[in-house]
């Protein structure tokens, strides 16, 4: 037993932290709600990830999302890779460095339980959606992550295997994102997914 899990199971009983450690979550998109979403689910006990994003670490990633200053220039899904080993060496993460799309939206998404759902662009949560639903996937997706001043707003909408949170206002195109509210909603969509790996079995 290594002294990460040793340490969890003062959190988690064996049964809890057995069914978090065999759950595959497949986080498409690793900008400010994914990257910062996989390291609080490698703190919370998950080792096993599907991270997908066709984009490099700029300088102006750094506001909000879980990178460093010595990896700009890296392949998001590396670097995003990089720094949950060195939470957990025992992660075991696949990585694709390319764009989700109507042709491998089905194969990248079947390989996982649990879809996170953190890109930017309407028809690609659509795609995640509609692809989630005809696989029999669970999913939890953002809508409304900018500005700040008004995390009151923030909300949470289930409906079967589906779970949406944000304060479904706000968008990139009127308001910047700033750390606290995107993080604010990666880490109440970990919370979310959390309880349906323990609390549901829909």
């Amino acid at each position: 037993m290594t002294d990460f899990r040793n340490m969890l199971l003062k959190y988690f009983t064996e049964e809890n932290l057995k069914k978090i450690e065999n759950t595959k979550v497949v986080i498409v998109g690793c900008g400010g709600l994914g990257s910062n979403a996989a390291i609080t689910l490698t703190r919370t006990g998950f080792s096993n990830f599907i991270l997908v994003d066709f984009d490099k670490v700029e300088i102006s990633n750094l506001n909000r999302q879980f990178y460093f200053f010595h990896q700009i220039g890296m392949p998001k899904v590396l670097a995003l890779k990089e720094n949950i080993l060195l939470i957990n060496k025992d992660c075991n993460i696949v990585t694709y460095q390319e764009k989700i799309t109507k042709e491998n939206a089905k194969d990248i998404l079947s390989q996982g339980d649990i879809i996170f759902e953190a890109v930017d662009r309407a028809e690609v949560k659509t795609l995640l959606l509609e692809t989630a639903i005809s696989l029999g996937k669970k999913i939890v997706m953002a809508s409304g992550v900018c500005g700040f001043g008004d995390t009151e707003n923030i909300t949470i909408k289930r409906l079967n295997n589906v779970t949406i949170i944000g304060d479904f206002s706000s968008d990139n195109s009127r308001f910047h994102p700033y750390a606290p509210k995107v993080i604010t909603v990666s880490s109440m969509q970990c919370d979310e997914l959390l309880r349906m790996v323990l609390y549901y079995e829909g």
